[in-house]
């Protein structure tokens, strides 16, 4: 009834599906390019990566996402997030293969063992097979998984094959970026020129009037000036990757009344057999739109108003439905007690036939009677338990803990016989629990005082839109969209139906974020499309939730931007450059009057700055950020008054009052040091970008994704 219930919630959507998938459809058609035959998703240095064999790889690291993840429900995000890695590794496999290859770089079967089960094993190992009760890495951990390993299922002897690859992968690029690091070598000269550069300092006067007191509309803007910023910032104006500009409005998809009444009357339909029902957890589970918590809780877990009403009832307490926070709640109270959050224990396990450990030959009532006889004569000797546990303990860490679980909280499945036996136990107090592993002495070393806690079967049923909601809003932006074509006609709509207008600037070809939007991969494919041209207005794309129409605003081409292009969004940067031309002009008049940089000061009603400037690092004041003037500086004589000299902040008056040289220094052992790990630092950082870059690659993944 229940899941009849669930699924009748979200059945109606046919209509607006039906929709979305014809404008899917239109948009996939838009999309098509000339090269439409080809069955590549890419191609490297030549080698073509075929879109069947790279689906492949994405749905098998889906399979892996679920199963790490434990969840069989991949988001959109996810989905794209693992296409985007599937095609880097795809692409850095290619490239760095003909590397290796060039270079014969191999990982033998030898060295593979040796990173797995050697005496300095591989990081990857150290991370993953690590005791649970230390969370320590163990030897015998790793022996006891590969031994087991053919009896497994294949799908964990596949997720082998795959790490031990990841490790073999990596031994690989290790040994590549180890090639390139050592071929680093910092000559003694160049440390002594660094430390000069750092060391050496000057005391300058300087003199900067702000350029901020020079309103706009006293500075006239001609090409000329645009000219000169932009021949001046060139490379700050290269695409590295096409892009494209969007406008686009949002259609909100909110429960309406009638939606929040119909929820309303199922909630109390509901609550009827919530009352009833004798197993209220299982119902919970069964109906609740929030996954259910079946454990212990403290106070303050909870939503304030359902945490208030648990804290001051009773067990067997229902508490009514009532609405909180776009939802609604209904609650039973099962228990109460007062539990410690966490303890602290040691166990000593003996194993027996059929726990997973074949070298175990002792039966379940042999273990048991062993383990009870441990306990007897324990219980007179607590102090001797880790020295017991060492003896006679078959858990593979307990050589180096004796036994010790260290602190586990409430809740932990992983310790819960533990933690029940723990609740009844006092300090030094023993008791033998049965785990699916075998039979243990567990000893209570420590636990923390008791605070009120209780369990609770809490229902919540969200206030969501129905089907016919989600219609409604589909047709009005399905509406906006086929009535405005224009971006002119599309702001006025906008403006008139007090929908906020959003930008989204420098979109790339493969983003699926799209300002706010964590899903919006069709409306990117949509402002890439072949046929797509500026101002025109989109169809309406499905958000998760909302409905969007975009107005494709510019198109950034990849390469070298044009002023053209660019003329907008630069003014800013040269009204402020024009000004810094117009304080020079007038500073070269004041100094014609006075070489005195003080008097100069004066004249322009500005203050005197005092600053220490180092070639390599900066001062106080804007003048230590411009590097072309510090150059300057470190070539001039002190004692004359420098300038105008103009920058990227201002204009400025400077004089050299002072002449700080480096330290005297022979030893550079350090700073060598230092030197040849930076360099190492930007290999590994560096190297595949630069591979990549020299690389030619195409990237068809517009046409499939």
């Amino acid at each position: 009834m229940a899941i009849i219930g669930k699924i009748r919630k979200h059945s109606g959507l046919v209509v607006v599906i039906v929709g979305v998938a014809i404008a899917a459809f239109v948009i996939g058609d838009f999309s098509k390019k000339t090269n439409s035959n080809s069955n590549d998703i890419g191609t490297v240095n030549g080698e073509s990566i075929p879109y069947a064999e790279f689906n492949t790889k994405v749905e098998k690291n889906l399979e892996i996402q679920k199963e790490n993840s434990g969840n069989d429900k991949i988001t959109d995000q996810e989905t794209y997030q693992l296409r985007q890695s599937t095609w880097s590794q795809t692409v850095k496999e290619l490239l760095m293969g003909e590397e290796y290859e060039e270079l014969g770089l191999t990982v033998s079967p030898e060295e593979l063992f040796d990173q797995v089960q050697g005496k300095n094993p591989h990081r990857l190992i150290l991370q993953y097979f690590k005791d649970p009760a230390t969370g320590q890495y163990n030897s015998a951990v790793v022996l006891n998984y590969l031994k087991n390993l053919e009896k497994m299922e294949p799908k964990a002897r596949n997720q082998w094959l795959q790490f031990e690859k990841a490790i073999k992968d990596d031994r690989q690029e290790t040994k590549f970026n180890n090639l390139l690091t050592k071929a680093y070598y910092v000559p003694s000269a160049f440390l002594r020129k660094d430390f000069i550069n750092q060391s050496k300092a000057l005391k300058v006067f300087s003199v900067a009037p702000a350029a901020t007191a020079i309103s706009d509309s006293a500075v006239k803007l001609t090409d000329a000036d645009y000219q000169k910023f932009y021949d001046k910032n060139k490379i700050y104006f290269f695409m590295e990757d096409a892009a494209r500009d969007l406008d686009y409005v949002l259609f909100e998809v909110k429960a309406s009344d009638i939606d929040r009444k119909k929820t309303a009357e199922d909630v109390a339909i509901l609550f009827k057999d919530f009352q009833t029902t004798p197993d209220a957890l299982t119902f919970t589970s069964a109906n609740s739109d929030v996954k259910t918590d079946t454990s212990f809780v403290k106070k303050g877990t909870f939503p304030a108003q359902v945490d208030t009403l648990l804290f001051s009832g009773k067990p067997g307490d229902v508490f009514p439905p009532f609405e909180f926070n776009n939802a609604w709640y209904m609650a039973k109270l099962l228990e109460v007690q007062a539990r410690p959050d966490s303890m602290r224990g040691s166990q000593i396990l003996l194993a027996f036939a059929g726990t997973g450990n074949e070298n175990i030959k002792r039966t379940k009532e042999q273990a048991k009677a062993k383990i009870d006889s441990l306990m007897n004569v324990l219980k007179k000797t607590p102090q001797a338990f880790a020295e017991a546990a060492r003896k006679y303990s078959d858990y593979p860490s307990v050589k180096e803990d004796g036994g010790d679980l260290k602190w586990f909280k409430d809740g932990n499945p992983n310790f819960d016989p533990f933690f029940q036996a723990g609740m009844a136990l006092k300090v030094n107090e023993m008791k033998v629990v049965e785990t699916r592993i075998g039979y243990s002495l567990f000893l209570l070393t420590e636990k923390s005082a008791p605070v009120n806690k209780v369990k609770a079967a809490v229902l919540t049923r969200n206030i969501v839109p129905s089907n016919q909601t989600f219609q409604d809003t589909y047709m009005k932006a399905s509406a906006f969209a086929g009535q405005n074509k224009t971006p002119e006609t599309f702001e006025k709509a906008a403006t008139s139906k007090g929908l906020q207008k959003r930008s989204a600037p420098n979109i790339k070809e493969m983003d699926n974020y799209v300002m706010g939007l964590p899903s919006a991969r069709e409306m990117v494919r949509w402002a890439f499309a072949e046929n797509t041209k500026v101002g025109e207005v989109s169809p309406v794309f499905d958000l998760q939730g909302k409905y969007g129409v975009a107005v494709l605003k510019a198109i950034q081409p990849k390469g070298q931007q044009e002023l053209k292009d660019i003329k907008a969004r630069i003014e800013p940067s040269v009204r402020n450059m024009k000004k810094v031309d117009m304080l020079a002009e007038k500073m070269q008049k004041d100094l014609a009057t006075t070489k005195d940089i003080t008097a100069l000061a004066q004249k322009l009603a500005t203050k005197l700055d005092t600053t220490m400037i180092t070639f390599s690092g900066f001062g106080r004041t804007n003048l230590g950020r411009e590097s072309e003037i510090v150059g300057k500086l470190f070539t001039s004589k002190k004692g004359e008054v420098l300038g105008p000299l103009t920058g990227n902040y201002g204009a400025y008056f400077a004089f050299i009052s002072e002449v700080i040289e480096a330290p005297a220094k022979e030893d550079f052992m350090y700073e060598k040091m230092q030197a040849a790990q930076g360099f190492s630092q930007r290999v590994s950082g560096n190297m595949y970008t630069a591979l990549e870059k020299t690389a030619k690659i195409t990237d068809n993944r517009l046409k499939f994704y």
